[in-house]
């Protein structure tokens, strides 16, 4: 009898373990219990910093807490990018003549809206992933972040795998900025075709060539939405659709854009693998227990050899994709669009990220040729990375050190020899959990 219920709990655990490729809400189930696990992020840290009194968001007129909670969180101003389409929780906000306006740093982003009752918070959490949070607006309320939940009704959908996500659509805005369902629309990537990007959004900086960005959408007379083009220098462009110097910046940055798109695409695909992976490594213990009872795992044993095969096979293709994300491949080329970063902007962004003794560093702007002057995106040095589970974390640092030092990579990536060099001194300095150069034995 007890064989048959072991051979009954082997196939519905392969079965179970064959879907999870494909199967999704893997932040509800266990260990991971989203709406059961309390945050412990940039939000809660903040919360008790005003709680004891070491710190005060004060209040000013037009943007309320809004210049306080980015010094509190350590977000660059100068990140800004403002979005004019309705979709938004406070859409009924949000106009052409309104814009809500997004600033982020390496793991926190935050919307404020002209007139709206609350800032919108996204932080990143070592076991929520993404941690969703509103902050009041009226002076007269306490200045504390409120855990929102509901925010997952939008950001953990389709559209995000079915995990906490960050969200950046491009759509067919009406003169209201709703967005014409009819229409169609694009979630942002790196990969996206820059033609398709940024409908429902400013855009400003030096950029040439088409994208649906700065304008509301009309029909032609074959049928087919368009955006037609509107080069913007900076806000002024827009002061007769809306008041500029409500913002904290004249800019909506073309490189401040670029990079929220590289970002939030990795930060998503961490967030997912995370979760994804805490299931299966929690799945195989659970099978551990009920079928070896009597050999329950040892304190110092391998952590690989506590691993089910289903669960190594997924976790190499997540470490695959990772990679993949991780080295920008499939990014769209900017070379035909000769773009241009804010310098402020390009600045306060490469000061986020590790920095090595001889001036290397990952998050530098070029936008000549594609985002970053050097292949890789500098969201292997963040916390959201470090966040993975240790399994998943050193298969990706291996497959990583394939790529880059054996020139190898996953994908249609392309490096030349000298690049590889830089880029492995680079993590090999920077990155304590760097793999050692392998050794080739010769016969």
């Amino acid at each position: 009898m007890q064989i048959r219920v072991r051979v009954l709990l082997i196939s519905i655990a392969l079965l179970a373990t064959a879907a999870c490729v494909h199967a999704q809400a893997f932040h509800q189930r266990q260990p991971n219990v989203y709406s059961q696990t309390t945050g412990h992020n940039a939000a809660t840290a903040l919360n008790q910093r005003l709680a004891n009194g070491e710190v005060q968001l004060e209040w000013q007129p037009t943007r309320g807490r809004l210049r306080a909670l980015l010094k509190a969180l350590a977000v660059p101003a100068s990140s800004q990018t403002l979005v004019f389409s309705k979709t938004s929780l406070q859409r009924h906000r949000v106009s052409p003549k309104n814009p809500r306006a997004l600033y982020f740093n390496d793991d926190v982003y935050i919307g404020w809206i002209p007139g709206a009752a609350s800032l919108e918070v996204i932080v990143g959490d070592a076991k929520l992933g993404l941690a969703f949070y509103s902050l009041p607006q009226n002076p007269n309320e306490p200045a504390r972040l409120t855990r929102d939940d509901t925010c997952l009704r939008c950001h953990a959908t389709s559209r995000t795998f079915d995990e906490p996500g960050l969200l950046l659509r491009s759509v067919f805005p009406d003169d209201d900025g709703d967005p014409i369902p009819s229409a169609g629309e694009t979630n942002m990537d790196f990969r996206s075709p820059i033609a398709e990007r940024w409908g429902g959004w400013l855009v400003t900086g030096q950029f040439e060539g088409e994208h649906r960005g700065n304008a509301t959408a009309t029909r032609e007379g074959n049928g087919q939405w368009r955006v037609a083009p509107r080069p913007a220098k900076d806000l002024l462009t827009f002061r007769g659709d809306f008041d500029p110097s409500r913002y904290l910046r004249k800019t909506s940055d073309i490189g401040a854009l670029l990079a929220l798109e590289q970002q939030a695409t990795v930060h998503n695909l961490l967030v997912r693998a995370s979760h994804q992976m805490r299931y299966l490594l929690d799945k195989d213990r659970v099978m551990r227990e009920v079928l070896e009872p009597e050999r329950p795992a040892q304190k110092g044993q391998p952590q690989e050899l506590q691993l089910s095969e289903s669960t190594i096979r997924i976790a190499g293709t997540l470490a695959n994709e990772i990679t993949a994300a991780l080295l920008l491949d499939g990014e769209a080329p900017l070379a035909p669009h000769r773009a241009k970063s804010d310098p402020d902007f390009a600045r306060d962004y490469a000061a986020l990220w590790t920095k090595q003794l001889s001036d290397v560093q990952l998050g530098i702007l070029e936008l000549s040729q594609r985002t970053f002057t050097l292949p890789l995106s500098p969201m292997i040095h963040s916390k959201a990375f470090q966040r993975l589970p240790d399994q998943l974390r050193q298969r990706v640092l291996l497959r990583m050190q394939v790529a880059i030092e054996r020139g190898v990579p996953p994908g249609n990536i392309r490096m030349d020899r000298d690049t590889r060099g830089i880029l492995t001194k680079h993590l090999q300095a920077t990155a304590p959990e760097w793999p050692k150069p392998r050794i080739r034995r010769h016969q």
